[in-house]
């Protein structure tokens, strides 16, 4: 399953799935495939990328999509993207689908941002197609002006990025691993964030911004545990994961936001703790063995969303 990419889709779909239950929603079930399909193609890109003028010894999964990617980026990737399109025309509601076109862009200039770093072509080519496409995309969007505004400036900063790469002035504002995972979790709230029409903005970006902080701990404590390095800021990123759930645990039970949060954040407390506690031993564990139980980790706590 980690080879192939497969675990991480089944966590995006569950914790999609465990959101729709506490906002009381029914999700058709296109969207739980259309997730899957998108956050499974994302990995195997950014993988593939990884790969792509790479000199450093790869890992297993690396070198497996180095010694596939010409079937993955000609057989593989055009008729999911086609599948997607799909999707996104005839299956996903049209709101879904703009919030969707949104964070596609910003997948794109994330791949183009840390993936294929060792080949200024891919990456030019993906800024390209990403600033293009956000062009059209931006202008077209039935959103508030002010909401177009913001994204256009988030489209000039990160470009902005990129200009200076070519005068090899590398400006990586975030890690790669806080950035995948704020990625992940905007992908994993896009449906119920829609269909759950939340009167104030607060509630859904302490939704994001909670499975953003666990996301974070997972990919951050993997990537320490492959480079075999013990990382003194991961146990300031888990006490700070901690103690942001712990303050909006209070905050629902004070009335002060919807209660419709309690439910994910009690599983994100439960991920945290156990994530604090396998990080713990992870010197007893081989790197394939911690990430198994790390992937496990932020799906374990869940029944407690029905708590």
């Amino acid at each position: 399953m980690h080879v192939l990419s497969l675990e991480a889709p089944l966590v995006a779909v569950l914790w999609q799935a465990a959101l729709a239950h506490a906002h009381g929603l029914s999700l058709p079930p296109m969207l739980g495939a259309g997730l899957a399909l998108a956050c499974w193609l994302i990995y195997v890109i950014d993988r593939t990328l990884d790969t792509l003028g790479a000199d450093e010894v790869l890992d297993t999964r690396h070198v497996f999509y180095r010694r596939h990617r010409r079937i993955i980026l000609l057989g593989v990737v055009p008729p999911v993207l086609v599948a997607l399109a799909w999707m996104a025309l005839f299956v996903i509601p049209e709101g879904v689908l703009w919030q969707a076109l949104g964070l596609s862009l910003l997948v794109a200039l994330y791949l183009a941002s840390w993936s294929a770093r060792g080949s200024r072509a891919w990456r030019d080519l993906l800024f390209s197609c990403a600033g293009l496409g956000a062009i059209m995309v931006i202008a077209d969007m039935p959103l508030e002006p002010g909401y177009r505004f913001s994204l256009s400036l988030m489209l000039l900063f990160i470009m902005a990025l990129s200009f200076l790469r070519h005068f090899e002035i590398r400006l990586h504002v975030i890690p790669k691993e806080t950035a995948a995972a704020l990625l992940f979790a905007l992908g994993c709230t896009t449906a119920t964030r829609f269909l759950s029409m939340p009167e104030r903005w607060i509630e859904p970006v302490l939704e994001c911004g909670l499975l953003a902080l666990i996301f974070a701990c997972n990919l951050h404590g993997i990537s320490l545990r492959e480079r075999g390095v013990a990382g003194a800021r991961h146990a300031a990123l888990v006490l700070g994961t901690l103690s942001f759930t712990l303050a909006l645990l209070w905050m629902i039970h004070s009335g002060a936001i919807e209660g419709a949060l309690r439910g994910p954040a009690q599983a994100a407390l439960g991920v945290t703790v156990l994530h604090a506690l396998l990080h713990r031993w992870r010197d007893r564990l081989s790197v394939d063995a911690y990430r198994v139980l790390a992937d496990l980790v932020l799906v374990l706590p869940l029944p407690l969303v029905a708590w």
